[in-house]
């Protein structure tokens, strides 16, 4: 305990590699007051065309972790066509999610708007390319308001 898993582009130094690996070991003995042996640093290195479907999507986007610090960037927002109407945009950027959760639901009852509802629990940036806002620079109301907008797609 821990063990960091550092994702980057491929093609950086073996040198740089270690060095960043000295200093997240160093932090991580320093903020969690753990001994220096019980912390594992892995690399795992990707072409940036593999980025966004290896990564950011699984990951940032739908990971299981509590994501603390959130990218300022969509690599989603450039590849994709933007919609006529942000609602339309809106509604295929959530149909799309809720088909993707749906296939790789193992349990055979996939409930769309409990996908969805646990979705914006636990995840409302996935969200974030479809809104002129992110997420975390709203207020609560504002939240709130987003939340029952994206509800009423389904």
């Amino acid at each position: 305990m821990p063990h960091i898993i550092v994702k980057l582009y491929e093609g950086k130094s073996d040198a740089l590699k270690k060095e960043l690996a000295q200093k997240i070991v160093k932090d991580v003995v320093k903020v969690t007051e753990c001994r220096e042996a019980a912390v594992s640093v892995a690399f795992e290195e990707f072409t940036p065309d593999d980025w966004p479907e290896q990564v950011f999507r699984p990951d940032i986007m739908e990971g299981k972790g509590e994501l603390l610090v959130s990218p300022g960037y969509d690599p989603f927002a450039t590849a994709q066509t933007p919609a006529k109407d942000p609602a339309e945009a809106l509604m295929a950027f959530v149909r799309e999610a809720a088909e993707t959760a749906a296939a790789e639901d193992e349990t055979g009852y996939f409930n769309p708007m409990s996908w969805l509802d646990e979705t914006l629990e636990d995840n409302p940036q996935m969200f974030d390319p479809c809104f002129d806002t992110p997420w975390n620079d709203l207020t609560d109301a504002d939240k709130t308001e987003r939340m029952t907008a994206i509800r009423r797609v389904l």
